[in-house]
């Protein structure tokens, strides 16, 4: 990982006297992802099974961007993602397990709500901007969310919830091909980060259309994989993956 940020910072500096964008543009888009969720998270107790124990599966999220990008030779392109990702449900624990030092017992009902909502803040120099597109970056998830498991049977009912906020460095890339005079296009953004021992991963490949007005539909699968090894007290190994859908803006 060391040497791939190396080596991606060598190139940034090198390209960013040479490139940037032809022109003033504004991109906008908003998203709706239907994703499943797996793994486990974990607090001061046992791991706990995500689907098994507290009856989370699939559920939706509404995502946002605009971007700005500019002929400014040296200057990076910006990009700001609002990521809304809650969720909450009802069930009986699959298994015996503990949550902030309070026991859940098997069979016992819970509810469960989650937050991993979080602000994407993207610096990026176009390294070519043609019928191949390559943007290089790097980007810092904002978190402010929280995880509140509530035991049915009394266990914990004030300071369940665990609330989680900071910041992770994260790598950012994407890579697009234009079909000529067609508005349709084809690619991939993909953000790596690691920080002490967090790792995140969010990825996402697409087909795109954008007419001539500046409206454009797209269309994807997404990625997004959570490793917390001690991120405010919450440990946690999740994925969250599924097609999304969403209408665009360029002007």
């Amino acid at each position: 990982m060391n040497k791939f940020k190396i080596g991606l910072a060598a190139i940034l500096l090198s390209a960013s006297a040479n490139v940037s964008a032809d022109f003033i543009g504004v991109y906008a888009g908003a998203e709706k992802w239907n994703y499943d969720i797996d793994g486990s998270v974990n607090s001061l107790g046992t791991n706990i099974d995500l689907n098994r124990d507290l009856g989370l599966n699939d559920d939706n999220a509404n995502v946002y961007y605009v971007a700005f990008e500019h002929p400014i030779p040296f200057l990076p392109n910006l990009m700001i993602q609002k990521n809304e990702l809650e969720g909450t449900a009802a069930n009986a624990n699959g298994a015996n397990f503990s949550w902030r030092n309070g026991v859940y017992a098997a069979g016992i009902g819970n509810t469960t709500q989650y937050d991993f909502s979080h602000t994407d803040y993207t610096l990026y120099y176009e390294i070519l901007d043609n019928w191949v597109n390559l943007d290089l970056g790097f980007s810092a998830k904002d978190f402010d969310g929280f995880v509140d498991i509530m035991g049915n049977n009394g266990a914990l009912p004030n300071g369940s919830r665990l609330d989680i906020s900071g910041t992770v460095p994260m790598l950012y890339g994407k890579a697009q091909f234009d079909l000529p005079f067609t508005g349709l296009s084809a690619g991939g953004k993909v953000q790596l980060g690691q920080f002490n021992d967090d790792k995140l991963t969010d990825f996402k490949a697409y087909v795109a259309y954008e007419g001539e007005t500046g409206f454009g539909l797209e269309a994807g699968y997404r990625t997004f994989e959570l490793e917390f090894d001690d991120f405010d007290e919450l440990s946690s190994d999740l994925t969250l993956d599924g097609f999304y859908a969403a209408i665009t803006f360029h002007f």
